[in-house]
């Protein structure tokens, strides 16, 4: 396959030979451009400037090693902006004027070629950004389809310990696979801390409790409380799958600046069976506990659109 196209491997020759004055020059030049010395050597130096060009332009643009030395006579040739140092030859007006037109001649379609081809590598590389995306696309809902398997096969577990360790563990792949730097359990002084994770500039601290009952004002307070003691741009987290009772979070929330917020098993389901994105539905609960101070909205009121 061709290098370049016949109109630039014309226009090269034409612009070598018009630039490139004396043999010598065009031999120098094939010389410091890489053309291989038995290429040069085989011509016979004593014919016209033509037969000794042609080939060996002809020659480059057919051969895998070629395009290196073509790449670079273009390159040396273009270097010339117009025909002046030929003025010392005879005829020397119309020779720099053959010049300096088969240099902008070579120049344009030089252009057009190198803007042809980053179109088509532009387009190769939208073709394989769209690739990249569809496999990646397929591998998260595999995976995503993978933890909704695993979360509802758990639900139904009556041992309460496998429970816990299953939950946090679906929640750590999860907030993993929506790339929200999850931690795991930690310890801090007098108090056991769930998970934690980072979401934007903020650092949540992950309560989690799969229990019969609702969830009361008491727990929503201790995780207040570790939330109360860290730095100040950290948040908490409550996910409770059996949800929360109303009187805990009116209790939570009497007289006091609220700094959690709540989910309960109905939004694990949403993210898992991909009704809406992790990120996207902690936004429109973090919006609603920052403007109605609602730190625990049903997903099926979001999708209503009744908050």
């Amino acid at each position: 396959m061709a290098h370049f196209p016949d109109n630039i491997i014309t226009a090269t020759k034409e612009a070598v030979i018009a630039v490139f004055w004396r043999k010598k020059d065009v031999r120098a030049l094939f010389e410091r451009c890489g053309v291989p010395a038995d290429l040069v050597a085989r011509q016979n130096w004593d014919d016209y400037k033509f037969n000794i060009v042609a080939p060996i332009i002809d020659y480059l643009n057919t051969v895998a090693a070629g395009v290196g030395p073509l790449r670079r006579i273009l390159s040396e040739t273009l270097q010339y902006k117009d025909g002046k140092h030929l003025a010392w030859v005879s005829d020397a007006q119309r020779r720099m004027r053959d010049a300096e037109r088969t240099l902008e001649h070579l120049r344009l379609l030089t252009q057009d070629h190198d803007s042809a081809l980053k179109k088509k590598e532009a387009e190769r590389q939208r073709v394989q950004e769209r690739a990249r995306r569809a496999k990646g696309a397929e591998l998260f809902q595999k995976k995503l389809g993978e933890l909704k398997d695993h979360f509802y096969a758990y639900f139904a577990n009556p041992n309460r310990q496998e429970r816990g360790y299953a939950l946090e563990e679906i929640l750590y792949e999860l907030f993993d696979l929506f790339d929200l730097s999850p931690r795991g359990p930690f310890n801090r002084t007098g108090e056991q801390i769930d998970g934690a994770f980072l979401w934007g500039s903020e650092h949540y601290l992950l309560e989690a409790k799969w229990q019969s009952k609702p969830v009361n004002a008491a727990d929503l307070r201790d995780l207040d409380g570790a939330v109360g003691s860290s730095l100040d741009n950290t948040l908490g987290l409550f996910i409770s799958l059996n949800g929360f009772s109303d009187e805990g979070v009116r209790q939570y929330l009497t007289g006091h600046r609220p700094r959690i917020f709540c989910m309960d098993g109905a939004d694990l389901a949403a993210v898992l069976e991909q009704k809406i994105e992790l990120p996207d539905l902690l936004q429109r609960k973090k919006d609603l506990a920052v403007e109605k101070q609602r730190i625990f909205v049903r997903v099926n009121e979001i999708f209503g659109g009744m908050c």
